[in-house]
């Protein structure tokens, strides 16, 4: 009787690539910055906990599987996923038992990266599934290259390929469920819910009604819509709000009031705050620069 080879991990880890990188303190500041990076076949050895290094570390598996475990929970990580870890954080990885554990890894820091990966892990796993692994992984290997032979644009090519592999890990968290010949990659539970905000924003919508639309309850439509839009369904809708109230301000003479009780504010003060909040600017300074600056583009033309 025929029995297929099953693969098995290496007993020692096999470091196929290990690469530094030190930043200068500007590219800190403006850039994305890769301070590791490295590919491995990771063996029975291998068990890291991490002390406080800087940054978040991001595996993308290639074959075989691994674990991760951040703050005592633990997640498996198979091929064409990528976990993401905030070393800020308790963790460690390791292979399954007995398998051939590949992956391509880099240690990141830069401005915000906090806060894309609480976006990106919003629904509170840090694995991330359903990659283009074909692009995802050449981005990697772009990384890896780049490091390898240091160009003089070395940060700011480094930052366009970290912008790049973010877009790549946000496409495959929006992308969850989609549908054939949908034009926004919407999740399919949440298609009745967003386009409610869209068409209806004036109206007086509430986080149940919306949850409604997409047949769940209010907790887990809370959970999901944030997990694919990264925000609230609430200030989505405020944003919707504001997206309207901008084109209304340059396109017509209406008052601030009216514009705030057309886009569904029924109190000037919270549109004027919730502007201000989101342009940096109030709605009449909006307007007020904004006309400026189209005069000024008309006048050169």
């Amino acid at each position: 009787m025929y029995f297929p080879l099953v693969p098995r991990a290496p007993k020692k880890t096999k470091i196929l690539i290990s690469l530094f990188h030190t930043p200068t303190d500007k590219g800190r500041l403006m850039f994305y910055c890769v301070l590791r990076a490295g590919h491995l076949i990771a063996g029975q050895d291998y068990k890291k906990v991490h002390p406080n290094y800087p940054g978040h570390k991001l595996l993308l598996c290639l074959r075989g599987e691994g674990m991760v475990e951040v703050n005592g929970r633990v997640w498996p990580v198979g091929p064409n996923q990528i976990a993401w870890i905030n070393n800020d954080h308790e963790n460690k990885h390791w292979p399954a038992e007995n398998s051939p554990w590949e992956m391509l890894w880099i240690r990141v820091d830069g401005p915000h990266m906090d806060q894309i990966y609480q976006t990106l892990t919003s629904a509170g796993s840090p694995v991330i599934g359903g990659i283009n692994v074909r692009s995802t992984s050449a981005v990697f290997r772009r990384i890896i290259k780049i490091m390898q032979k240091r160009p003089i644009a070395m940060e700011a090519t480094m930052h366009a390929e970290i912008a790049a592999l973010i877009r790549e890990l946000f496409t495959a968290r929006h992308s969850a469920n989609p549908q054939p010949g949908e034009k926004a990659e919407i999740p399919k539970s949440l298609i009745k819910p967003m386009e409610a905000i869209r068409l209806y924003f004036a109206r007086p919508l509430r986080v149940a009604d919306l949850a409604k639309l997409a047949n769940m309850s209010v907790s887990n439509f809370f959970r999901h819509f944030k997990a694919a839009t990264g925000t609230s369904p609430i200030d989505w809708l405020k944003r919707e709000r504001v997206n309207q109230a901008k084109k209304r301000l340059l396109e017509t003479d209406d008052s601030i009031g009216k514009i705030a009780d057309e886009t569904g504010y029924y109190d000037q003060f919270y549109f004027s705050r919730d502007f201000k909040r989101m342009n940096g600017v109030s709605p009449s300074h909006y307007r007020e620069r904004e006309r400026a600056h189209r005069k000024k583009i008309l006048r050169q033309m």
